[in-house]
C-alpha cells in the first residue's frame, strides 16, 4: 500500500514527501533565504542568522526592497527584477550595515516557478572582501603631512583681510566652522565659494575626512546620482567630512529632494552648497524644492567680490603668485579695475603677468593694456542734478510771456489761448515776477 503524502507542516512543502527542506538548508554553510512573492523573508538558514547576526525569528516576515525608508539588510536582500520575472540573476550588494565595502555580499537569485507563476525567490550569499583591519586603516606618515600641508593652506587666514566687507565674512566663516549645520554660501562667480567651503571644513570637528566638491552644472545627473547613491558612493562613505555642492539648482527635483532626504537621515555628513542666489529665490522662481531650502541652508553666508574688498589685493596678490612683488604702480591699476570675474580673474591676470616678467617685479606694463588704458582713462564728473521745479517754471514764464505778447498783453485773451482761467494767469503772473508790458501805441 502506497505511503499518503506528508500534510505541508513546518520544514515541508506540501508534496515533498519525506524531504525536510528546512533541515537541508540548515546543513548547508553557505547561507541561504527565501523570499516570498511578496518580497518578504520567508525562510534563512543557520549560516545566513550567523553572517547577518539577526535571528530567524527577529527577520521573519521582513521586507526585502531597496526603498529609503529601509534599512541596509533590506536594501542588500531585495531580489532584482531580472529574478522577480523569473530568470535567473546575480547582483554585488555592500554587506550590511555598510553601505559600501569591503566586503560585498555576492547574491545568486534563483526564482521558484509553480503553475501560477513565480511564487519565491531562493538566494546565496557569497562574501567577497574583508573588512579592513584597523591596523591597516592607520594613515602613513607621508600621507599624513601631506594632509596636514593641505589643511594649512586652507585655513581661515586665507579668507582674512584689511578690507570690512572681509572681516565680517571670516567672523562668520569662524563661527560656521564650529558647528555641522549644512551651509549655503552665495556669491559671485569666480568670488571663492568653494575656497571658503574648503577652508571651514579644514577649520571643523571633521576635517581629518575628506572633502569631495561637485559640479552639478557640469555633470549629467545620472553620473552625479551615481556618485552620491552607487556603489561605495560619497553620500554613504564614512571618510567624507564635507560634500560640496556647486550650483544645486541645476539638479533635477527629484534628485534634490532625494539629497534632501538624506542629509536628513544622515546629519554627519556636511553638505556645503554655493551658488550665485539665495536658496529662498531659488524656491521662489521654482529652481529648488522647498524642502532642499529647508534642510541644507541652516546657515548662508554671503562672500563678498572682490570689488569690495580692494584692499586685500596686495595679500591676495601673494597668494596667487608668491615670492614675486607687486609695484606700487601695478597695484594703482589693478584697484581700478572693477573685478566681474573677481578673485578667477584676478588669478589669470597675475599669473600671465608673472610670466611676462620672468624676474623682478610685476610692473605696470606686464598687466594686460585693456586695464591699463582704463586706468589712464580721465574720470568724468558727475553730470550736474537737473533741477525739475527750476526747468518747469522758466517753460512756465517763457510760454505766458510769449502769450501776452501774442495777445498784445491783454491777460483774457492770454488765459483763453493757454487753456486757463483769467484769475489764474494774473496769480501766476505776478508769482513768477513777469512784468506787463504796455500795448502798443499805448499812453507812454
Amino acid at each position: 500500500m502506497s505511503t499518503p503524502p506528508t500534510p505541508a507542516g513546518k520544514g515541508r512543502p506540501r508534496g515533498s514527501g519525506g524531504f525536510g527542506w528546512r533541515a537541508f538548508f540548515q546543513l548547508s554553510a553557505t547561507p541561504v533565504f527565501v523570499v516570498g512573492k511578496g518580497r518578504r523573508l520567508r525562510f534563512a538558514n543557520a549560516a545566513w542568522e550567523k553572517l547577518t547576526g539577526v535571528s530567524l525569528s527577529e527577520a521573519l516576515g521582513m521586507a526585502c526592497s531597496t526603498k529609503r525608508t529601509g534599512t541596509a539588510l533590506q536594501a542588500a536582500l531585495a531580489p532584482t527584477p531580472e529574478a522577480m520575472a523569473g530568470r535567473a540573476d546575480r547582483a554585488r550588494r555592500p554587506a550590511p550595515p555598510a553601505k559600501n565595502g569591503p566586503p560585498w555580499w555576492d547574491i545568486t537569485f534563483a526564482p521558484l516557478s509553480g503553475e501560477s507563476g513565480i511564487f519565491g525567490v531562493v538566494g546565496f550569499v557569497h562574501v567577497v572582501g574583508e573588512p579592513v583591519p584597523a591596523a591597516a586603516k592607520r594613515v602613513p606618515a607621508s600621507v599624513a603631512e601631506l594632509r596636514a600641508a593641505r589643511a594649512a593652506h586652507f585655513s581661515l587666514d586665507l579668507l582674512d583681510g584689511p578690507a570690512l566687507a572681509t572681516a565680517h565674512f571670516v567672523s562668520q566663516a569662524r563661527l560656521a566652522a564650529q558647528v555641522l549645520a549644512p551651509l549655503w554660501l552665495v556669491g559671485e562667480r569666480g568670488s571663492g565659494k568653494e575656497t571658503a567651503a574648503r577652508a571651514i571644513h579644514h577649520s571643523g570637528p571633521h576635517r581629518e575626512r575628506a572633502f569631495v566638491a561637485l559640479d552639478c552644472a557640469g555633470l549629467q545627473p545620472y553620473l552625479i546620482e551615481s556618485a552620491l547613491f552607487g556603489l561605495g558612493g560619497v553620500a554613504a562613505s564614512e571618510r567624507v567630512g564635507t560634500l560640496y555642492l556647486k550650483e544645486p539648482t541645476a539638479l533635477p527635483r527629484d534628485l534634490q529632494q532625494k539629497l534632501a532626504d538624506h542629509a536628513a537621515e544622515h546629519p554627519q555628513l556636511r553638505l556645503a552648497c554655493g551658488s550665485e542666489r539665495t536658496a529662498a529665490s531659488a524656491v521662489s522662481d521654482g529652481a529648488l524644492v522647498p524642502v532642499f531650502q529647508t534642510a541644507l541652508s541652516a546657515l548662508e553666508l554671503r562672500v563678498p567680490p572682490l570689488r569690495d574688498r580692494l584692499d586685500d589685493l596686495p595679500r591676495l596678490a601673494a597668494r596667487v603668485v608668491p615670492g614675486r612683488a607687486l609695484d606700487p604702480a601695478a597695484l594703482a591699476v589693478l584697484q581700478t579695475h572693477k573685478w566681474p570675474g573677481n578673485l578667477r580673474e584676478l588669478a589669470d591676470v597675475l599669473s600671465d603677468a608673472a610670466a611676462r616678467a620672468p624676474d623682478g617685479p610685476i610692473l605696470r606694463e606686464h598687466l594686460p593694456l585693456v586695464m591699463r588704458v582704463k586706468a589712464d582713462a580721465p574720470r568724468t564728473a558727475p553730470s550736474k542734478p537737473l533741477e525739475l521745479d527750476a526747468i518747469l517754471e522758466a517753460v512756465e514764464k517763457r510760454l505766458i510771456a510769449l502769450a501776452l505778447a501774442k495777445c498784445n498783453q491783454n491777460q483774457t485773451d492770454a488765459a483763453r489761448l493757454l487753456g486757463v482761467f483769467r484769475g489764474r494767469l494774473s496769480r501766476r503772473i505776478e508769482a513768477l515776477g513777469l512784468q506787463p508790458k504796455k500795448p502798443e501805441g499805448g499812453a507812454p
